[in-house]
């Protein structure tokens, strides 16, 4: 039981956040917000044998300025090709999954998007309040029970 439990809390937690289809036409592009905090993104897409298609994690000034037609940075990107996979942490808040089609035909693309939540590093504060005193209640227990136990082999 303890081992199965183990085994559990050493993956993190994945979600599945998307998984479409999207119809891109020739030399242009689409986005999809995520709306999380702070996780590591997997983006796996593929489409036709010849397509020209990438995906590329954006924050929300830098589609901003990509609309505009001004320089823009990439949190990541996969290479141009039919299919790619893209794993990127994302710390930003706004944070878009960008879908670029390259080729000068429409090109349709299966998207999915996992977000897999970060491990927790250090317990709360009450966790840590916890956890002191139900060790403490523990240990005294113990203590006890051997003095108890003690006590009793020393009076006979």
């Amino acid at each position: 039981m303890i081992t199965v439990l183990l085994f559990l809390l050493a993956f993190p937690a994945r979600v599945e956040l998307l998984n479409e289809n999207f119809e891109i036409p020739a030399n242009d592009w689409r986005y999809v917000p995520l709306n999380r905090e702070s996780a590591l993104v997997s983006c796996d897409f593929q489409s036709g044998p010849d397509a020209r298609v990438r995906v590329a994690l954006l924050t929300r000034g830098e589609l901003d300025a990509r609309r505009a037609g001004r320089d823009y940075e990439e949190i990541g990107a996969t290479p141009v090709g039919p299919r790619g996979i893209l794993r990127v942490a994302v710390h930003e808040p706004d944070a878009y999954v960008l879908i670029e089609n390259r080729a000068p035909q429409p090109a349709k693309v299966h998207l999915r998007v996992f977000l897999e939540e970060p491990q927790v590093r250090y317990l709360s504060r009450g966790r840590q309040l916890a956890v002191i005193v139900i060790s403490f209640g523990v240990f005294f227990a113990i203590v006890s029970f051997s003095a108890r136990k003690l006590l009793k082999a020393i009076r006979k």
